[in-house]
């Protein structure tokens, strides 16, 4: 919670340039508006949103009423707190405007706002959430600390090589999963992050699985049947022994793991046009898996780096 509340502190007051709230809103409309956008612009922006929030949350306290149009402005605003206010308060999504707004909300980097963005388009039974609905990820942050904007992890974290083509998705992404779209094939695009290699196919991927699945199954149930057998001739002593020699070393099944890729469910039943490679990062314990894969409902190639 104090980290929550100490990381807001920074966002809301980190950039501003303490100016009164009449030269604020004058030097914005002459220097960030009209396709021009000045050094100081991005802290002019963060002052109009936090003085906007707060004339809104006073309007709200006092029960007066707010057009719409402002509330759509709200909605698409950067600040966490104020597009937060913006959703919550529009309700129920009523034109093109207030759909618009809450689809571009959908992508900010604040959970609470995708969140609130989510509530509104499934209340309004969007045919969106076909394809946006199972690459979702809600995270697990509740409270203050959802308002604090998700990081964007760096190409070297993820093992990438290029990210000219690529568009990172709040909404589905999360701790060590990163998703990103791109207008390239699957195969230009592999062939751009991960150049000499050359990728598995998404059907390779499932035997690998199934096959790691079925060894898996095999062992447990001879392990269970030595268990019974030397607890049935009263050397339940050397059960617990057996069980702990049938296992596999720790960083040996972790490290089979994370060579063998898994496959992604989001993907659906066309898993034999889905592609992946391991991505080298250098002082990483461990490689970085890619998927790349068509997906039309996003009308896109997604790529999903698990690191």
């Amino acid at each position: 919670m104090i980290y929550s509340l100490i990381a807001l502190a920074t966002l809301i007051s980190g950039t501003r340039l303490d100016l009164p709230p009449e030269e604020v809103s004058r030097r914005f409309e002459a220097e960030c508006v009209d396709g021009k956008w000045s050094s100081d612009c991005p802290a002019l922006l963060s002052d109009v949103e936090v003085d906007l929030y707060g004339n809104l949350r006073t309007l709200a306290a006092q029960r007066q009423p707010i057009d719409r149009e402002v509330l759509v402005v709200a909605a698409r605003g950067q600040f966490p707190m104020l597009a937060e206010f913006g959703l919550r308060h529009l309700g129920q999504i009523s034109n093109d405007a207030e759909r618009e707004a809450a689809l571009a909300a959908f992508e900010h980097p604040s959970s609470a706002v995708r969140q609130a963005a989510r509530r509104l388009l499934d209340a309004a039974n969007e045919q969106w959430a076909q394809a946006y609905g199972r690459w979702w990820r809600a995270g697990n942050r509740g409270g203050w600390d959802s308002f604090v904007p998700d990081t964007l992890p760096s190409q070297e974290q993820l093992g990438l090589r290029d990210a000219s083509e690529l568009r990172y998705r709040y909404f589905a992404s999360d701790e060590h999963r990163a998703v990103f779209t791109s207008q390239l094939s699957p195969t230009e695009l592999m062939g751009r992050i991960a150049p000499g290699i050359k990728p598995k196919t998404g059907d390779q991927a499932a035997r690998k699985a199934q096959k790691r699945k079925e060894a898996s199954e095999r062992t447990d149930t001879a392990t269970s049947a030595l268990e019974q057998g030397l607890a049935s001739s009263g050397l339940g002593a050397l059960a617990g022994l057996a069980k702990r020699a049938s296992k596999p070393a720790g960083n040996q099944g972790d490290a089979q793991q994370k060579q063998d890729p898994e496959p992604l469910e989001e993907f659906g039943a066309n898993q034999a046009a889905v592609l992946y490679v391991q991505l080298d990062r250098p002082g990483a314990a461990a490689p970085a898996q890619a998927v790349a894969g068509r997906d039309e409902g996003l009308g896109a190639t997604v790529l999903v780096v698990r690191y």
